[in-house]
């Protein structure tokens, strides 16, 4: 067993002993260090910490759990155990009597060398999901399938995509402990997990689990890296399991909900109840739900699964810059069966990659670069801290409305924008134009600054909060005529394509003239955002000469032209879809 002669202490800068931190290396495959076992705790490390916590390592044995590795973190208040042979998932979170995690029928934690993931049709995956949170990614994630790729040789070939990808079941190459030996005396689990192929991704995630003893509150941080020297898709969900006593009849699902689609033709029959649960029903179909939430002024959202009595529950908060999606999986099958509920935030919806592609919600990571995720979650274990945390979600959804939509996630996409036909290129739309011209030209391809800006029922709304979709700012005014000429081409624009799939916010510059916008709007029966400038643009917004002017941001935010003058229907439809 590892004990602390060994253990590898690192100063940083002050060599007090109160400014240490104390790091204990696990594993590193390329230094080939290995510790099967380990135990510390604070009366070793940390002697003045109010609360007694204590990390330790074991191995697991016994059929298909032979060889896995658990990482046992206990802060005096709660517990969590990492799987680092698992892709660093995390089996439970345990505090007195309450757990978050989930009674699968899969027992015991399976090693990875038992997972098929191409069994039962790339359904393999479900032989090992028993943990709390396991992460789905990092290529890929969601239903299994097949999808187009450029081989070794540079042609297009077909690949199999087996459910929610692989990091889950490859095992850690690194782990680490980390006390941080002066107030907080913040533990730390820290794990990287690599997944990497010639002629393939070369990616991995380097995770953080760590908490404050006393606390009852824990933060996962991770970040994901593309070890390449060209661009590489990638994808990453949270995908987080809770049962009883936080799943139950008339438990609810707390969030500033503001589109809630339904996958499927099943879950669509509930959809206007889509946050309630059920009491186990066996036999009972899973509903998944997909869902884009409010944020505040931070980009901050927060969720909560709260029990039917509102005095326990639990809560993740995080940046939906990060992770711009939410999924609401519900299993209310018999208890045996594997009554759960999984809230997932991620960069995309739990389908086939082939099919969110079309959507925009496949994001790249350039040559070597990162981009990080970070969830807070916390344990409420009475009515009070459910209030607290029920009245907090409300703040962020601050009065804006709830959009359900009764019908499926759409599969495909290009069409809701334009009819099907050959790729139309930028270059070609901008010769065709006859009653405008391309502006702002030194902006192209570049991210489109943030500001926020109140509409005219006094909502904010902020330009990064729509990641994740086509985004059209228009600039106009009421005493425009070309602006009002352009009016009802947005507005048969905004009655054809989906919400989910393309914002239009059109931006009054009547400043103080709030009462004479909203007359017009409701004169003309504008069925889209209007907001109004009250001097809170950045450029190159502010830096506007003549209206109307158009700025056409895609997907990942970035500008991908700006327009001077009128748009007709056809121009703002071929714009869209032009490459």
């Amino acid at each position: 067993m590892l004990n602390l002669l060994s253990v590898f202490i690192i100063s940083f800068g002050i060599s007090s002993s109160s400014d240490l931190s104390t790091r204990i290396v696990l594993t590193n495959v390329e230094k080939n260090i290995y510790e099967e076992t380990m135990y510390v705790t604070s009366e070793e490390l940390t002697p003045d910490c109010e609360f007694p916590w204590s990390v330790r390592k074991y191995i697991l044995h016994g059929g298909k759990q032979e060889g896995v590795e658990v990482i046992e973190v206990n802060n005096g208040k709660l517990t969590f155990k990492v799987i680092p042979t698992r892709g660093m998932s995390i089996y439970e979170v345990t505090m007195g009597d309450l757990r978050l995690g989930w009674d699968s029928p899969v027992k015991g934690l399976v090693h990875p060398k038992y997972i098929n993931l191409e069994s039962r049709q790339g359904l393999g995956w479900l032989d090992g999901f028993n943990e709390w949170m396991v992460r789905c990614g990092l290529e890929f994630f969601g239903g299994p399938g097949t999808d187009q790729f450029i081989d070794n040789t540079g042609n297009q070939a077909e690949m199999d995509l087996t459910l929610h990808g692989k990091i889950a079941n490859i095992p850690a190459s690194v782990v680490e402990v980390i006390i941080e030996r002066e107030e907080p005396y913040r533990i730390t689990v820290c794990g990287k997990v690599e997944e990497a192929l010639l002629h393939g991704p070369k990616l991995d995630i380097w995770t953080k689990i760590s908490t404050v003893p006393g606390s009852t509150e824990f933060q996962i941080s991770d970040t994901i890296t593309n070890n390449s020297a060209i661009e590489q898709e990638f994808g990453i969900l949270y995908h987080g399991n809770y049962t009883t006593p936080f799943m139950e009849e008339n438990a609810r699902l707390i969030s500033p909900a503001r589109q809630v689609i339904p996958i499927n033709e099943h879950a669509a029959k509930n959809a206007n109840t889509y946050n309630l649960y059920r009491a186990p029903m066996p036999g009972f179909p899973e509903q998944v739900y997909c869902l884009t939430l409010w944020a505040d002024d931070n980009d901050r959202t927060k969720v909560m699964l709260r029990n039917a009595a509102s005095d326990l529950g639990v809560s993740m908060a995080y940046s939906i810059k990060e992770l711009p999606f939410f999924t609401l999986w519900k299993n209310p099958v018999a208890i045996d069966d594997g009554y759960v509920t999984g809230l997932e935030p991620g960069t995309g919806f739990p389908r086939n990659r082939s099919i969110e592609r079309k959507f925009g919600r496949v994001p790249k990571l350039g040559p070597y670069q990162s981009r990080s995720f970070t969830i807070d979650f916390a344990i409420l274990n009475n009515k009070e801290q459910v209030k607290t945390a029920t009245e907090e979600i409300a703040r962020i959804q601050n009065g804006r409305k709830t959009e359900i939509i009764s019908t499926p996630l759409p599969t495909e996409a290009v069409a809701d924008v334009v009819p099907a036909k050959p790729a139309i290129k930028m270059a070609d739309v901008i010769k065709s134009a006859k009653t405008w011209e391309p502006a702002f030209t030194q902006w192209n391809g570049k991210p489109a600054p943030d500001f926020s800006i109140k509409d005219i029922n006094g909502r904010i709304h902020k330009i990064s909060e729509y990641r994740g979709k086509n985004l059209i700012i228009n600039i106009w005014a009421t005493w425009c005529p070309p602006c009002r000429k352009e009016i009802p081409d947005f507005i048969e624009l905004r009655r054809t394509v989906s919400e989910n799939e393309l914002a239009i916010l059109g931006i009054s510059t009547e400043k103080g003239q709030l009462g004479l916008v909203k007359q017009f709007v409701a004169k003309e029966k504008m069925n889209y955002t209007i907001l109004i400038d009250e001097g809170t643009f950045v450029p190159p917004y502010s830096e506007i000469t003549a209206i109307p002017t158009t700025f056409f941001i895609d997907t990942n935010g970035v500008i991908k032209i700006a327009t001077i003058g009128v748009l007709t229907l056809e121009d703002m439809k071929n714009i869209l879809q032009a490459q």
